[in-house]
């Protein structure tokens, strides 16, 4: 099986919400351009691109978590293992409640725990994308019916160069530069277990060596 999320390089630099603009702008575009070179095509799905783009943006939910992902068979260094079932964002795990919608992501990759929901506000950039998609989106259906593979090429010609994990590592950065963001919050937000995966964000913010600057 190949694995497209083994990218052969990390970007570790965070965009800014111009950059998040540009990138929405380029995915309607190629939205509407797919429109166009499969207008005759009657196998093709209209795929909102940039709603995709806004959820992996705003949640950093892994894009299996986002997409779901049947089981399959994977090489590890310590032999061949099964992975589980993951169903994906479904309609009903999206809720408007007032100012916000609600995501309840509970399904976690890598043995990690989520209980709580995610909220995004409303206002926010690209956010009436995600509501256009689950709008549209059957009781019971995915909201993002596509595989890993799909979303991973939509997601690189969209962007050139940036890969769907990568979205989870810009908003973990971010949510860790906050001041106010805690080892909490960072855990109830990603299901993370891993005391060690937590330090490495609130490490790479910068918040303690920061600080350190007024002993000076």
């Amino acid at each position: 099986m190949v694995y497209e999320h083994r990218y052969k390089e990390k970007i570790e630099k965070t965009i800014t919400d111009a950059d998040f603009a540009r990138v929405l702008e380029r995915a309607r575009k190629y939205r509407e351009e797919r429109k166009v070179k499969h207008s005759y095509d009657p196998r093709f799905k209209d795929i909102n691109v940039a709603g995709l783009i806004a959820i992996l943006y705003y949640t950093g939910l892994r894009v299996s978590e986002v997409v779901g992902d049947p089981v399959h068979g994977y090489l590890t260094k310590s032999g061949f293992k099964m992975s589980k079932v993951v169903k994906g964002i479904l309609k009903g795990n999206i809720e408007l409640r007032g100012d916000f919608i609600r995501i309840q992501a509970n399904e976690v990759r890598k043995h990690g725990k989520r209980d709580s929901p995610l909220w995004i506000k409303r206002d926010k950039l690209g956010v009436q994308d995600i509501i256009e998609v689950w709008k549209a989106t059957g009781i019971g259906e995915r909201v993002f019916p596509i595989s890993r593979t799909y979303a991973w090429r939509f997601v690189k010609d969209v962007t050139g160069n940036l890969y769907p994990h990568f979205f989870r590592l810009n908003r973990a950065t971010k949510f860790a530069e906050h001041p106010q963001t805690s080892v909490k919050d960072l855990k109830d937000w990603f299901g993370w277990v891993d005391a060690r995966t937590i330090e490495k964000y609130m490490a790479k913010g910068g918040r303690a060596t920061k600080e350190m600057a007024s002993r000076m």
